[in-house]
């Protein structure tokens, strides 16, 4: 399972998910929005997985 984790350095809510997965040793992938944003075939990803547009 590959797991990614977007949001800003500062964000509680990225903290608080990092946190967790850290917690449980889960890897996971952090992609901070304000130095890339998304590409086009993870924004079409992420649309599909929360049910299209």
């Amino acid at each position: 399972m590959n797991i990614q984790i977007f949001g800003t350095k500062k964000c509680n809510d990225t903290k608080k998910a990092e946190r967790f997965f850290k917690e449980r040793g889960i890897k996971f992938q952090f992609v901070d929005m304000k130095e890339k944003g998304l590409s086009k075939g993870e924004l079409n990803a992420v649309t599909q997985a929360n049910g299209g547009v």
